[in-house]
């Protein structure tokens, strides 16, 4: 079951902390040193990527209705926490990301290409898991961290 990789099936039905640590392992497999979620008050930032002085912050929304189309919240909410995970990581460029296991509306199209947010949803995260298959496994050790060591 670990080993299994996550599907397209498993993503539209994901709850939002699977979801966002889906992200994460997406983030890492793609090639980032350092990536982690961020603790309940995460200032509007769900996952943290970065190497060097390049990064990327993104926003995580997720829903169990199908082809659901989200609001500009996600947008918002990586935009406000901006500020703070520049200054928790000195010298790092971040570009903005709100991604979603479905779809987004106009309103968050045209609030994400005011604000050079780059949006990704369902199909764009299919073609990620193309790219960059994960795991269960994968998944997992963002959402228990230490979850290893445990074992």
């Amino acid at each position: 079951m670990f080993n299994r990789t996550v599907t397209m099936d498993d993503l539209v039905r994901m709850d939002w902390d699977y979801f966002e640590a889906l992200v994460a392992a997406i983030w890492q497999k793609k090639g980032f040193r350092t990536v982690y979620r961020t603790p309940t008050r995460d200032e509007g930032v769900d996952v943290v990527a970065f190497t060097g002085q390049k990064g990327d912050l993104i926003h995580c929304k997720s829903s169990g209705t199908d082809n659901a189309l989200l609001n500009d919240q996600g947008v918002k909410d990586v935009l406000t926490g901006e500020a703070e995970y520049r200054l928790r990581h000195p010298g790092v460029s971040f570009s903005k990301w709100a991604a979603t296991n479905q779809y987004f509306n106009d309103t968050a199209h045209d609030r994400a290409r005011k604000n050079n947010v780059t949006l990704i949803n369902q199909l764009d995260i299919e073609k990620l898991l193309n790219q960059h298959p994960v795991t269960n496994a994968d998944v997992q050790r963002f959402l228990f961290v230490g979850w290893e060591e445990a074992a």
